[in-house]
């Protein structure tokens, strides 16, 4: 009998893929803890992984270092610590870790059948750091939504290009490039669009908000997924005016929390007293615990 997707899992990805009727914010966990912590958040819509904080909680660099079997179990985890609060997980796949797009049909099918709401997968080869032949990419994106269609899944298909993030060419050339790749993509069958970094070529060009309007009009409905960044220089507000239909936050998140230990444990050192601990108490033992063995605290 071919494998079958749960009715749970099945509901699940249709209320992410409805979601992107509207913008909201996609916080991204690192394993299945700080899943739990901010599924139980007020107004959390879904959760994704995070590839790069995922690697680092193993001690590894991002780019596909952990290997496909790692990367599910981790996956998987998230997934499962979620499940019983029905909320909707989506995978970062990084490129598929697959070389063809065979290899990236095998890892989306794998990933949606754990119960994943939806995937990313996008166009930088890891093992050259650079931008894939987009030709190549756009078969790879047909892959990874075939193995959606073959489960009867509707989990969202987020196919991200690196045009911004990872630099080619001229910044003037950078929006063409990057609105050529995401049309192949959408017409492989995408269902959402992710653009990470456009803040560093538009604040060169002098207008974000022109950049992100003028590559959500030329999306042509499909959703367009922005990363969360400090020099975006939009608002939610604006944003949702512009059309953009989610905000993902990437490995800032984890960063940020990692960060933040830091700076405690140095102010400590310092001799500035225990205060800075205070901000443990924002997340109690006793709450911590009870997220955990699957309370709301």
């Amino acid at each position: 009998m071919a494998p079958s997707l749960s009715d749970a899992a099945q509901a699940r990805a249709e209320r992410f893929a409805a979601a992107h009727d509207q913008l909201f914010l996609l916080p991204n966990a690192w394993d299945a803890g700080s899943a739990r912590v901010l599924a139980a958040r007020p107004g959390t819509v879904a959760i994704a992984t995070s590839s790069a904080a995922v690697a680092a909680t193993a001690g590894l660099a991002d780019g596909e270092r952990m290997g496909r079997d790692a990367a599910a179990a981790a996956a998987t985890a998230v997934i499962e610590a979620v499940a019983a609060d029905d909320v909707p997980v989506t995978v970062d796949l990084e490129a598929g870790f697959g070389a063809t797009p065979g290899e990236v049909h095998e890892t989306v099918s794998r990933t949606v059948l754990a119960g994943a709401s939806g995937v990313n997968v996008e166009d930088t080869d890891p093992a050259t750091g650079r931008l894939r032949d987009v030709g190549l990419q756009a078969e790879i994106v047909a892959a990874a939504a075939s193995a959606i269609r073959e489960l009867s899944s509707v989990a969202v298909l987020n196919a991200r290009t690196d045009v911004f993030w990872n630099p080619e060419g001229r910044p003037d050339e950078r929006l063409g490039l990057a609105l050529d790749r995401l049309e192949r993509y959408r017409a492989a069958g995408a269902t959402c669009l992710f653009v990470p970094g456009i803040q560093r070529t538009g604040n060169e060009l002098g207008s974000v908000a022109d950049l992100v309007g003028e590559l959500v009009g030329a999306c042509d409905g499909v959703p367009v997924n922005l990363l969360a960044s400090r020099d975006l220089g939009l608002g939610l507000d604006e944003l949702a005016a512009l059309g953009v239909r989610r905000i993902s936050f990437g490995s800032s998140l984890y960063r940020a929390a990692l960060a933040r230990a830091l700076v405690i444990v140095e102010d400590t050192t310092a001799g500035h007293g225990w205060d800075t601990l205070a901000e443990a108490d924002e997340l109690p033992y006793a709450r911590l615990a009870a997220l955990m063995s699957g309370g709301d605290g």
